[in-house]
């Protein structure tokens, strides 16, 4: 495998944890108020919990392939790209906000994702 397949891997991985995270807010959003008798019978909520379970067992094994060729150490700093674009989507899907200091982090965080990863 190369390092390209490897970082290909790794980044598919990212992705997937990501969109877990976006059916898991759908999940919170089904069972928002209700009494947990009555969540974990919601049909929308279990549906939204099981794809999001099945996506982050996918990632899982994109994850491992990725490790057979990539330091952990540097892999492990492409998960941080999740949270500079969870929160970006976030916005424009739920409308939360985001704020000057936001931007001031995430491009400290995508720097230091490049620096880790290049040679």
């Amino acid at each position: 495998m190369t390092a390209t397949l490897a970082y290909a891997f790794a980044l598919t991985a990212v992705i997937a944890i990501m969109a877990g995270q976006f059916l898991f807010k759908k999940v919170a959003l089904a069972i928002a108020g209700q009494p947990l008798s009555q969540a974990v019978r919601n049909p929308e909520a279990l549906l939204y919990f099981m794809l999001a379970a099945a996506i982050y067992g996918a990632a899982t094994i994109f994850w491992v392939l990725a490790l057979r060729q990539l330091p952990l150490s540097r892999a492990y700093m492409l998960m941080a790209i999740g949270f500079v674009l969870v929160p970006i989507v976030s916005h424009f899907s739920y409308g939360e906000p985001m704020s000057a200091r936001f931007f001031v982090g995430a491009a400290l965080i995508a720097v230091g994702v490049v620096v880790t990863n290049t040679s």
